[in-house]
């Protein structure tokens, strides 16, 4: 099974790691948010609006790439032998989750290099919550976006599938504003979201949050994998087809 994901994380880096679509959506997308944004404020950038324009870019990169890949793997009937194998297609899903993962990380440098020429950082710019931060809320994210894999393998694709989907995960994840400060239901259903999480701990909070959004990620994670091996089943009992 492992060598299986490590295999499909690597396919996918190697297929998509110069997507047009998935550069367009992970860096330039988000720097054009952060001029907006910005265009209310003459503050330098600090890791909390740093780490939450690239939170942006992981949200636009990882659906762009979870539907032109897992879409690719329908099409291509590439998932129909790995139904055969013991462990059947969740290793590739989780493999290709992976993949996507290490490519939507370049928009943490990718997004901060244009914020710094533009505004310049805050004195006293906190390196470490940045990167800490940045990186968990890679993982944080995929886990969120990869309940769509399931959505992509289990049903027809439609163009409309992800409509409102990056600013509904966006104010649920607090990328951009503190938690407290959301409207009071956006507010509560952001306490199961690991993203807020990691962004409460960017902004300052103690490393309990930190260890909150892990806690998160994995139970997502493991819906994940237990959506994937139910679609797995029903496809093997011939109940559903996997069809692009």
């Amino acid at each position: 099974m492992t060598a299986t994901t490590w295999r499909a994380a690597g396919d996918q880096i190697r297929m998509q790691a110069s997507s047009p679509v998935a550069l367009l959506a992970g860096l330039i997308m988000p720097v054009v948010f952060a001029v907006i944004l910005h265009s209310y404020s003459s503050a330098a950038v600090d890791p909390a609006f740093a780490v939450g324009i690239a939170g942006i870019g992981y949200l636009d990169a990882l659906i762009v790439l979870v539907v032109v890949s897992l879409l690719g793997e329908k099409q291509w009937r590439t998932l129909t032998p790995a139904l055969a194998a013991p462990y059947g297609i969740v290793p590739v899903v989780l493999g290709r989750l992976a993949g996507m993962t290490v490519q939507a990380l370049v928009s943490l440098p990718g997004t901060l290099l244009p914020l710094a020429l533009l505004w310049g950082l805050a004195p006293g710019f906190d390196w470490l919550r940045w990167l800490v931060g940045g990186a968990t809320l890679a993982l944080a994210t995929t886990s969120v976006v990869g309940l769509m894999a399931f959505v992509v393998l289990r049903f027809p694709f439609s163009p409309g599938m992800t409509n409102g989907l990056v600013g509904l995960l966006l104010a649920l994840g607090s990328l951009l504003v503190p938690r407290d400060a959301l409207p009071p239901v956006i507010r509560q259903l952001s306490w199961l979201m690991p993203q807020s999480h990691v962004m409460s701990w960017v902004r300052g909070a103690d490393a309990g949050s930190l260890a909150v959004s892990f806690g998160l990620t994995a139970v997502s994670l493991a819906i994940v994998v237990g959506l994937v091996l139910r679609l797995q089943q029903a496809v093997r009992d011939h109940a559903i087809p996997l069809e692009a």
